[in-house]
Formats: structure tokens, C-alpha cells, sequence
């Protein structure tokens, strides 16, 4: 469920973000916290994308997760290590 989710939020087919499909998103984990795992996970994936539009959509997720989802976000974000692959990719960016 989670990527597939994480997948159409952050589609390059998106003109802008989703904020629904966001929202949903956050309200989904803020009911079941056991989707954070998988969420995070294929976040990570769409941060590190070849295509700039959807590492914009990923980041704008995240940014929505972080703000409405809570500790449970925060400490899944910071495990799984997704501030390096921002720090990555704005070092090939410089």
C-alpha cells in the first residue's frame, strides 16, 4: 500500500502536489503508525529520483507527513537515513 500511495503522490504526471493524496496519506499512518515503515521507505526512493518534478512532489509528502503525522514520522525519517539523500542531492545540484 505504501508505495503504490507514495507512487501516485509524487507521479510526474502531477502538475502540483496532491494535497488530498497527501492528507490521506498522513491520515492513513495516523491510524495504523505500522505504515510509516513502507511509506518512509518508498519516500526515500522518490527523493532520490533521476526526475527533479518528483523529487519536488516527494519532498512536498514529506514536508506534509512531517507536520501532521507527528514523532512517529520523525523517528522513521531520521532512521532510515532520508536527510543524507537530500544531502546528496543537493550536493550533485552545487
Amino acid at each position: 500500500m505504501g508505495q503504490e500511495l507514495v507512487d501516485r503522490a509524487t507521479s510526474d504526471t502531477l502538475i502540483a502536489p496532491d494535497w488530498v493524496l497527501n492528507g490521506e496519506i498522513c491520515n492513513d499512518i495516523n491510524q495504523d503508525a505500522r505504515l510509516v515503515k513502507d511509506v518512509v521507505k518508498a519516500l526515500k526512493k522518490r527523493i532520490g529520483h533521476k526526475n527533479p518534478k518528483v523529487q519536488i512532489l516527494a519532498l512536498s509528502l514529506l514536508e506534509s507527513m512531517i507536520k501532521e503525522c507527528g514523532e512517529v514520522v520523525h523517528a522513521f525519517v531520521a532512521e532510515r537515513e532520508v536527510l543524507k539523500e537530500m544531502v546528496k542531492i543537493a550536493k550533485k545540484k552545487c
